[in-house]
């Protein structure tokens, strides 16, 4: 048998996406409607917001989950976050990296750092302008502000999604190369087995990440 590497789907990245809207919560005291993300935020203030209630078990992703990976994998979720907030303020942003500002964190890195989007975002998201006097319309919630072990659950929750995904389409992961698979016959000679480019999403070519989880 061969193996073919498949790629995350776009469904795999909607559901990081809600999943995480249970815990945006904490930042207004309220949950989030569990509908995908858009400009207007619905939030239900009829009542609290309550800590999701999540264990971690023996999956294969829960039992190497570290805090060191818990943060990482949170702050690529972060980045995709931050860089859909940004959206029509990407010139801004350029700008800001390479003008010599002292707050930019890493100004050798113009393009795809994650230290330099959240730090643009904790500055501009708020600041008054003539045209938004609000600040953003669309401003990103911090979730890598998150306590630890909250940022833990929502990892566990994370790799639950996974696994059922990893279920449904027989897939298996390989934690030295972080690629899905799957075992396909041999292919008949001459024939290429059919891959499927797996992109790490902090990868400065990317525009927005399609996988928000990170990878592990």
């Amino acid at each position: 048998m061969a193996r073919e590497t498949v790629e995350p789907s776009q469904e795999l990245a909607d559901a990081h996406t809600l999943s995480a809207q249970r815990y945006a919560g904490y930042f207004v005291g309220h949950p989030y409607r569990n509908v995908q993300q858009s400009t207007t935020v619905t939030v239900d203030r009829q009542r609290p917001w309550r800590e999701p209630v999540v264990v971690a078990d023996d999956c294969i992703f829960c039992v190497r989950l570290t805090d060191e990976e818990a943060v990482d994998r949170v702050l690529g979720f972060q980045f995709a976050v931050d860089k859909e907030s940004v959206g029509t303020k990407w010139m801004h942003f350029r700008m800001w990296v390479t003008g010599g500002s002292p707050d930019v964190p890493e100004p050798h890195i113009p393009n795809g750092s994650r230290r330099n989007l959240r730090k643009f975002c904790e500055l501009f998201a708020d600041m008054p302008t003539e045209k938004r006097p609000n600040g953003w319309k669309l401003r990103p919630l911090p979730f890598c502000t998150l306590p630890l072990r909250i940022q833990r659950k929502l990892c566990v929750e994370w790799n639950h999604i996974y696994l059922a995904w990893m279920q449904e389409n027989d897939l298996q992961y390989d934690f030295e190369k972080h690629e899905f698979w799957r075992e396909v016959p041999d292919p008949e000679p001459g024939e290429e087995v059919g891959t499927a480019e797996v992109i790490d999403p902090r990868d400065p070519r990317v525009g927005l990440p399609y996988y928000s989880g990170g990878w592990f």
